[in-house]
This record gives structure tokens, C-alpha cells and sequence, in this order.
């Protein structure tokens, strides 16, 4: 038989029972919320996460038709783009570029929201380097100088130059001044310099033509190591090749005949003499052909059987600043880039592609053609370590 004594104990003890019970279903409510919150957010958090990371790569794979780095040419300069939808989920991202001042690499870095309610709010960021692309008809570091012959443009892509396929994009660039723009003289395009450009000189340009423009930057080039074996150059009469000093020397009005396949090729200097020519054989591709000293094709030239200045590329490479003269022909299609060396161009005929270099001298009637598709040519690459999610 139960005591009143014992039966006024069991009450509380229920009671304060049925309250522990009370507050721990609580607790496990309000613990349930809290883990639908912090996986809603971790939810909202990834979604966003790869929106941004999907646009970084949607920028990559865009920036060789899109010429992204054009708007952040000088050191410092930032661009934003506005908020892009993709269109798979809805997601949006936004991407911030911009030029850094001590490498001349590129900053990228893409902002990314889900498309839910909460909008969450991620962000990633690359720096990458884009290999030169050519955006103007001629680039001079110091100068350009046009006497008595011109510019225009055209696209390898659509096909050869003439007819419809010639172009008012024969632009001329340069950090410094455009000291002479003379004679005979059309530039059909634009003519840019970072101070002044000779008074008068504007008469001779059918594109706007302006001073005070911001520098762009003309990165320096290392050169490979090493020269060209002897196995990958020709020999032959009037031909001379030292692959021990890089040297290539060819007379006589002789051809020399380079593989395609065997890029790229690597000389100290070259010298051209009684109409010799440089060509090409093979399945047409790409080549590279680095040259750190003097370049004088005074007498001969260099041709590109392919028809496209972008399977061809002379670089300057190092620090050499010799001189360079080139002269062009009807098959002289290819890009030069030599930022320490001064570039002439003589002899009355074409050259198809573009010249960047130390200074530029267009003259004795020579006629530079653009070709537009080298502006679409760069390629990205990231550097290594430098993908980062940035915390906010």
C-alpha cells in the first residue's frame, strides 16, 4: 500500500519529467531548423560556388574570339563586366579583370550567385597570361614612322586578301610618338600615341587619330634554348648554317626550304642576300621562329606557303636590340614580334600579318595588310598555384 507521502513525490517528479521532455523536444526542433538553415546555406553556397567557377571558365573559353585583354591594356587598369545568366540553372556570375602592374599578367576574378531565393554569394579568382595576340596593325615601343606607303586589313578566316575582304582595321599604335606620317601615305584605320603625333600627320588617317592615348603593354620574350640542330636546317649551295652560334646566312637568290613540323626553330640571326627566300614545306601549321640578334632580309624574304599569318610567327627574343629589315613578297604571310628590336619595312611589296617592334618604319611604298584574324589567336593560361576562392 502506497504512502500519502510517497504518492505527493511521484506528482513532482512527473511533472518536472514531463517538462524535460517539453524542453528537449524543443531543443531537437530548434536544432532540426538550425540544421535545415546550415544545410540550405551550404546548399545555396555550392550552387553559387560553381556559378562562379563556371563563369571563370566560360570567360577562359571566350577571351580568344572576345580579345578580353584589350580592355585592360595598360598596367592598373580594371574592368568589370555586368551580372551574365547561365543558361543551364539560371545561375548568374559577373567577372572583374584587371591588368597587374609588376608582370603584365591578368587578374580574373568571377563573382558567382545561385538562382534560389537566398542568392548566395561566392567568388574565385585565377591569374592567367595571355600569349600575344596581334591588335593592331603596327605596335611601336618608342616610335612609328609611315613615309609613301599604308595600311589596311583583311581576315585570313574568310579567306584571301581582296575584293570584299579588305578592311579599314590597318591600325597603328604606339607608346611613344608617330613621328612621320608622309608622302603618299593612307592609313586606313587608326593612329594612336602614348604623346604626340607629327603635325599633319592626321591628314593621312581615315580612322580617328589621336595623342595622350594609354601605353599598351608589350611583354619581353625569352628565347628557347639552345639553336636549331643542324638536322632541322637545310644545307645546300649559298646556304650557310653554324648551329653552334645560330647564325643562318643565305645568298645567291637560293630557297631555303623549312618543315612546318619542326617548330619551333631557333636562330642568333639571319641574313638574306640576292632575292633568297625563306619558305616552308609540309602539312601547314603552326611555327615559331625565334631570333634573338640582327634580321636583314634586305635581300630576300620570308613566305609562308599557307596563305595565313597565323601559322607564323617571328619572334625577337632577349634583349638584343639590332636592327631588323624586312622586305615583303606576295606570299609573306606571318606576324613579327620584336619589342627590342627597330623594324623596317622596304622593297614595295606586302607584308600580310602584323609588326610589332621596338620602333616601326613603314617605307618605299611597302604596304602592310592586317590580318584581323590574329587578333583572335591569343591563348590563356593560368598560372600555376593561382586559383583561389577568395572569402568574403
Amino acid at each position: 500500500m502506497t504512502s500519502r507521502s510517497s504518492r505527493g513525490f511521484v506528482l513532482p517528479m512527473v511533472v518536472i519529467a514531463l517538462a524535460m521532455m517539453g524542453l528537449l523536444v524543443v531543443a531537437v526542433l530548434t536544432t532540426s531548423d538550425d540544421d535545415r538553415e546550415a544545410s540550405m546555406a551550404f546548399q545555396e553556397g555550392t550552387r553559387s560556388f560553381f556559378a562562379a567557377d563556371a563563369g571563370l571558365n566560360q570567360m577562359l573559353a571566350q577571351w580568344g574570339d572576345s580579345s578580353y585583354d584589350t580592355r585592360v591594356a595598360a598596367a592598373g587598369v580594371a574592368d568589370t563586366f555586368a551580372w551574365r545568366t547561365l543558361p543551364e540553372n539560371g545561375a548568374t556570375y559577373r567577372a572583374i579583370i584587371q591588368r597587374l602592374a609588376t608582370s603584365g599578367a591578368i587578374s580574373l576574378k568571377v563573382d558567382g550567385r545561385s538562382a534560389a531565393t537566398r542568392r548566395g554569394l561566392r567568388t574565385v579568382a585565377v591569374v592567367i597570361t595571355v600569349s600575344t595576340s596581334f591588335h593592331y596593325a603596327a605596335v611601336g615601343f618608342t616610335d612609328i614612322s609611315v613615309s609613301s606607303s599604308n595600311t589596311d586589313s583583311w581576315d585570313s578566316a574568310v579567306g584571301a586578301y581582296g575584293g570584299g575582304n579588305v578592311g579599314t582595321n590597318g591600325d597603328i599604335r604606339s607608346n611613344g610618338t608617330i613621328s612621320m606620317l608622309s608622302g603618299s601615305t593612307a592609313i586606313k584605320g587608326d593612329a594612336q600615341a602614348a604623346t604626340t603625333i607629327v603635325g599633319g600627320g592626321c591628314a593621312h588617317v581615315t580612322g580617328t587619330c589621336t595623342g595622350g592615348q594609354p601605353t599598351v603593354t608589350i611583354p619581353d620574350v625569352s628565347c628557347p634554348a639552345g639553336f636549331s640542330p643542324a638536322s632541322d636546317v637545310p644545307s645546300g649551295p649559298g646556304i650557310t648554317y653554324v648551329p653552334a652560334t645560330g647564325a643562318l646566312t643565305v645568298g645567291g637568290g637560293k630557297t631555303i626550304t623549312l618543315n612546318y613540323s619542326n617548330s619551333p626553330y631557333r636562330f642568333s640571326s639571319m641574313s638574306f642576300s640576292g632575292s633568297s627566300v625563306l619558305t616552308f614545306t609540309g602539312t601547314p601549321q603552326h611555327v615559331d621562329l625565334y631570333v634573338s640578334g640582327a634580321v636583314n632580309l634586305s635581300g630576300g624574304t620570308i613566305q609562308n606557303p599557307s596563305g595565313k599569318p597565323t601559322n607564323l610567327t617571328v619572334w625577337g627574343c632577349g634583349a638584343n636590340t639590332a636592327a631588323w629589315t624586312l622586305t615583303g613578297s606576295s606570299n609573306a604571310f606571318y606576324a613579327v614580334y620584336a619589342p627590342h628590336h627597330p623594324v623596317t619595312l622596304t622593297g614595295g611589296s606586302p607584308l600580310y600579318g602584323a609588326l610589332v617592334g621596338a620602333s616601326i618604319n613603314l617605307t618605299g611604298g611597302s604596304a602592310l595588310h592586317y590580318d584581323e584574324a590574329l587578333g583572335r589567336v591569343g591563348v590563356v593560361t593560368s598560372l600555376p598555384g593561382s586559383w583561389t576562392e577568395v572569402a568574403h
